[in-house]
């Protein structure tokens, strides 16, 4: 995504609002984060505030292999209700492989009008470490794949028609791809019997 000419002047004029979102897919709902003192509703999902995300550098990378992943680290801060009792309940989530999204959301400085939500990186929860740190305190660190996994995932479709009739009814295609047999073309010449 490219950012608007309005965007670009304010960061040129260095006055650009820029707040971090995270959004958490999870089997239990969808749950958004976002770098500021309020609440935030966008595309019918409520980002609650937070402060203390890091995101370390997004990787970039090609093939598919995980390159590209990233990691989150969420330290406690009893003060916003993030205490160690409940940075632990993510374990009650199943969130092994489930899509994570990290935007940047550009407001407008003036007005706090929304301008533009930028999408930086996407991937998928691969592990959540639970650490203690004598600086910071009790410390969740999730590191994420990229979406490169995408490419060598299967997704369980067989061609067949009824494959086909759950996606669209009135195809037709495959109709007569079962009934085929397999035939035997012989190409070239009868060798010569001694």
């Amino acid at each position: 995504m490219t950012l608007t000419t309005e965007i670009k002047d304010l960061y040129d004029q260095g006055r650009i609002s820029t707040r971090q979102m995270m959004r958490f897919q999870f089997a239990s709902g969808i749950y958004g984060f976002i770098s500021r003192a309020e609440p935030f509703t966008y595309s019918g999902v409520e980002y609650k505030p937070f402060g203390l995300i890091e995101v370390s550098d997004i990787g970039g990378g090609t093939g598919t292999s995980a390159d590209g992943g990233f990691t989150l680290t969420l330290a406690e801060s009893p003060d916003d209700g993030l205490t160690p009792d409940v940075l632990t309940q993510i374990e009650i989530e199943d969130y092994r492989d489930r899509p994570v999204t990290v935007m940047d959301a550009h407001f407008h400085p003036d007005t706090g009008a929304l301008l533009q939500v930028e999408v930086v990186a996407r991937g998928y929860l691969d592990v959540v470490e639970h650490q203690v740190d004598p600086e910071r305190g009790y410390i969740l660190v999730a590191r994420c794949e990229g979406r490169q996994l995408d490419y060598s995932r299967k997704n369980g479709r067989y061609r067949t028609m009824t494959d086909q009739a759950r996606r669209a009814p009135d195809d037709k295609f495959f109709q007569h791809a079962a009934k085929r047999g397999r035939v035997d073309i012989f190409w070239g010449r009868v060798a010569a019997r001694t």
